[in-house]
C-alpha cells in the first residue's frame, strides 16, 4: 500500500514528506521509500524490514550510498555503510523498537551508534 509518511532522524534538521510502501503482515512490517540527499547525484531506496517473530530490523539503504544496519535490542549489532571511501563498519546499540500502533501512529527506532555511542531516533510517521 503506497502512503504518505514523514521521516525524522537526528543526522537532519528538518523531516522528509513524502510517499513510500508500507506493507503490515503478521510475520513482517516493510516499509520503503525513495530519497534524495544533499550532494547526491542519483535518489537512494531505503527499505526498513522488521521480523515480528524475532524483534530484529534490517534497514537498508542501495544507490550511491550503500548501507545495511542491524537494530536487536537483545544485543550489539554491527552495519555497514558503502561510500565511494570505502566500507565502513560501526557498532549498534539499539535502545527500543516501537510498532506503528493506536497509540502511536508512528515506526521508532532508539540507537547509539559508532565508538562514540552517537545518540539518534529515527521515526516514520504516516500521515
Amino acid at each position: 500500500m503506497i502512503r504518505d509518511m514523514e521521516i525524522t532522524t537526528g543526522a537532519y534538521d528538518k523531516p522528509l514528506v513524502t510517499k513510500g510502501i508500507y506493507e503490515d503482515s503478521m510475520s513482517t512490517l516493510l516499509i520503503k521509500w525513495k530519497q534524495l540527499h544533499d550532494g547526491d547525484k542519483q535518489e537512494s531506496l531505503y527499505e526498513i524490514k522488521l521480523d515480528k517473530q524475532t524483534g530484529i530490523a534490517v534497514v537498508r539503504r542501495s544507490g550511491e550510498y550503500k548501507s545495511e544496519l542491524i537494530f536487536d535490542t537483545a544485543k550489539r549489532t554491527e552495519g555497514t555503510v558503502h561510500t565511494p571511501y570505502g566500507a565502513i563498519k560501526t557498532d549498534i546499540k539499539t535502545e527500543y523498537i516501537n510498532l506503528p500502533s493506536v497509540l502511536c501512529p508512528k515506526f521508532e527506532i532508539s540507537y547509539e551508534m559508532g565508538a562514540d555511542d552517537i545518540k539518534n531516533v529515527f521515526s516514520v510517521k504516516f500521515l
